[in-house]
């Protein structure tokens, strides 16, 4: 993480991959197999806040193609190569390549320029497919209501097979929508896809609506709790249990001495249960964090 952010963003000292970075916040999160995952936000100087954008995108038409062309550089929906005029050749069902997470990606010092960016692309084609490349799971509508019918609508991840063939300021929202020339393919940038060699997600924060649910979506995973609420509960229960029994017949004790072992109890109840990967472990013997911070307050 801190060689994305030192090598790719350049935080605070030039132009990086994604303009010239003021501020960055990243937080660390584990998932369910203990695989350590980072959610970022970057700050890029000269971005307006969402009223102006949204302002400057109606009033101004070349000032809106200008951006368009910008986010579509840096956001690919859609397999290398593809185009407006090619995307009914799009692979729907393609043959999974080598894994090419363990495979040594080209490198620039041992090929022409010509030649590196075939291999470049080829490169990005192959894990496009293996880490981008979305299939509904059980995870996808692990939220829906009773009686909401499983399919492309309703899939928590928002993979739901719809494609545009230009990129657009919706009228009814003022939210941007990316073209997306692939019904499968979720968002990434084709760089950081190439050195990380793993499954990522870019999204713009601008204007509108779908400004405000990014917002939500980024604030709700840094505040996340990692001790789930029913094994708390659970801890919380049978910590009072325990603490009954052990003072049942106790009329010695004072009043404050029981509350400091009840709580003491649950504290210690609640941490037990909180379950730690071997990779989060790792992690902190090698002196990762929880988060990575630009700015301290």
């Amino acid at each position: 993480i801190c060689g994305f952010i030192d090598i790719v963003v350049k935080y605070d000292r030039r132009v990086g991959l994604f303009g010239k970075c003021i501020g960055y916040y990243g937080t660390v999160e584990a998932q369910g197999r203990g695989t350590l995952h980072c959610h970022m936000l970057l700050w890029v100087q000269g971005h307006p806040n969402p009223e102006w954008l949204r302002t400057m995108m109606i009033d101004d038409e070349h000032f809106k193609d200008l951006l368009f062309t910008w986010l579509e550089d840096l956001i690919k929906c859609e397999l290398p190569g593809t185009t407006p005029d090619s995307v009914d050749l799009a692979e729907t069902n393609p043959a999974k390549p080598l894994d090419p997470h363990l495979q040594q990606p080209p490198q620039i010092a041992d090929l022409e320029e010509g030649a590196f960016l075939e291999a470049f692309q080829e490169f990005v084609h192959s894990l496009a497919i293996e880490c981008n490349w979305h299939e509904h799971t059980p995870t996808c509508f692990k939220h829906l209501h009773s009686g909401e019918v499983l399919g492309d609508e309703t899939c928590h991840m928002q993979i739901d097979g719809s494609m545009h063939m230009q990129s657009f300021l919706d009228p009814e929202t003022q939210s941007i929508v990316l073209h997306q020339l692939h019904p499968c393919v979720n968002n990434y940038n084709d760089i950081v896809l190439f050195l990380l060699q793993c499954n990522m997600d870019i999204k713009f924060i601008g204007s509108g609506a779908a400004a405000k649910e990014l917002t939500y979506y980024v604030s709700d995973y840094i505040t996340k709790n990692d001790l789930q609420v029913h094994v708390g509960l659970q801890a919380i229960r049978a910590t009072i249990d325990s603490h009954q029994k052990h003072f049942m017949n106790d009329v010695e004790s004072l009043s404050s001495v029981r509350k400091r072992n009840l709580l003491t109890k649950t504290v210690n109840a609640m941490m037990g249960r909180c379950e730690v990967s071997h990779q989060q472990v790792m992690s902190y013997l090698i002196g990762g964090g929880d988060f990575y911070t630009a700015h301290v307050f």
